[in-house]
This record gives structure tokens, sequence and C-alpha cells, in this order.
């Protein structure tokens, strides 16, 4: 995963491990205590809400954010002419505005802040626009916080 983000690293790509925190988590894997999802492959893109104009936005880079994010047409304009990476994101950015329509005003503020404060990281993955792995479906998938 790229972005704002940057790569979401595998237990092993991450090299300031100590031993004791690996153990940690074989322990808790092995006890069936550890909370975990499957590292996904999509393209990434954050998203949130601006209050203010009523619109959905998101984000590729921190520029992005500090501009206020990305409207469907900017978003649009930034991927044109990329073929099935274009539908890919444009198909998750409308299907994103669609979910977000469903909250009320007071949901909205407090998931995405007063004035498009809050992004949530997400990754776009589509059949017709693989990275490394080859999903069947088309998801939007939003990562969770713990």
């Amino acid at each position: 995963m790229g972005g704002v983000f940057g790569h979401m690293s595998h237990i092993y790509d991450n090299p300031y491990m100590t031993f004791g925190q690996i153990k940690d988590v074989m322990n808790k894997a092995s006890s069936g205590e550890l909370r975990g999802t499957e590292k996904t492959d999509g393209q990434n893109l954050f998203v949130s809400y601006n209050i203010n104009d009523g619109t959905v936005r998101a984000a590729r880079n921190k520029g992005n954010i500090k501009a206020g994010g990305m409207t469907a047409a900017d978003l649009l304009d930034k991927f044109a002419g990329r073929g099935a990476l274009t539908d890919a994101f444009v198909n998750a950015f409308d299907a994103f505005e669609r979910a977000v329509e469903s909250f009320s005003d007071e949901e909205k503020r407090e998931l995405f802040g007063p004035n498009t404060n809050v992004y949530y990281n997400a990754e776009v993955m589509d059949p017709a626009n693989a990275n490394v792995i080859n999903y069947d479906k088309k998801t939007f998938l939003i990562h969770r916080l713990l």
C-alpha cells in the first residue's frame, strides 16, 4: 500500500521488531488471542467528507489532504485515461459517496470532523485492475483501527 500512509508492512517487513515482540505475536496467535485481518493488495485511497459543502473527498498524498481533498471531478481528472485504474477509483469513490449519503449530519460530523479533518485509509480492489493479487470481486475496503 502506498499513498499518504506509505507501505503497510507484513510482520517480516518490519526490521525494528524485537525478538520479544515477534515471540509475543506468535504466542498470541497460537493461543487464539491475536486479532488481525488479511493483508490486502489494492490501490490506496484515503477518503473523507466535507461537511461545509456536502461533498465526499479523496486523497492520494499529503498535498491532496492539505488542499482539502479531491472531489469526484478532481479524482477523475487525476486518473483520466488510465483504463481499468480510472474505473476502479471512480467506482469506489461513487460507492463511498452513496454510503456516506445514508449517514445523518451528526454521524458525518462525528466520523469526518467539522472540516474534512478525518480521512480513512482504504484500498480499492478490482479484478479488472489487478495489482499483485488477482481478486475475484470489486471491493472497497476501509481499514479498521484498533
